[in-house]
């Protein structure tokens, strides 16, 4: 009885959390839609398509791009390797002071296109991957460009960006800047979600 008392009393909290979550999330979209990009933080199905995308073994420097509420963040912190580092950029300050809250001593970084900046600030090399939830395709189309020439200088050869967008417009940007360019298809998403798994040339 103490048990499930227990157990209740955690789901309670994680649905809490979620609803506190979506709540912050809606409200940011409404108040800056280029920023957010989507209404809702990603399903579970959607993190698991990105996450399985990456070779966790392999991976010791990772970056996240508009990380939302931290969703993919907490997978990211929860997989990778004791020797690894993650760099998180989040622009809108509601949600970089959600995630920073929810994980006490971490830095959030702001705007993506200074990547390479952090980078060398935090003496990382290269990046095994980088995951991305940005909303390139509603960003001013330069914006996109130095983001996307950032991430792909960033990466080391053979590196990976995964991301995730609600159309195929960005297909031919991605084609563009990497080697090989995959899309698979998440519909249990809201709204459903294409994701780009983008490698660069060895």
């Amino acid at each position: 009885m103490i048990k499930y008392a227990i157990n209740l009393r955690r789901q309670g909290k994680k649905l809490t959390s979620r609803i506190t979550e979506s709540v912050v999330f809606l409200r940011r979209f409404l108040g800056a839609p280029r920023q957010v990009g989507s209404v809702m933080p990603s399903s579970p199905y959607l993190t698991k398509a990105m996450m399985d995308k990456i070779d966790w073994k392999e991976t010791r420097y990772i970056a996240e791009l508009g990380a939302g509420t931290g969703v993919f963040t907490r997978s990211i912190v929860r997989k990778l390797r004791e020797d690894g580092k993650v760099l998180v950029f989040e622009i809108d300050p509601a949600l970089k002071t959600l995630i920073e809250t929810e994980n006490p001593g971490f830095t959030v970084y702001g705007d993506a296109r200074n990547l390479q900046e952090v980078m060398r600030k935090q003496e990382i090399p290269f990046l095994d991957c980088i995951v991305s939830s940005l909303p390139f395709a509603v960003l001013p189309p330069r914006v996109t460009a130095s983001i996307l020439d950032a991430a792909n200088r960033g990466l080391k050869p053979g590196g990976k960006l995964i991301a995730y967008q609600y159309s195929k417009h960005m297909k031919p940007y991605f084609e563009k800047r990497f080697e090989s360019v995959k899309i698979s298809f998440v519909l249990r998403n809201v709204p459903p979600a294409f994701v780009y798994e983008c490698q660069k040339s060895q």
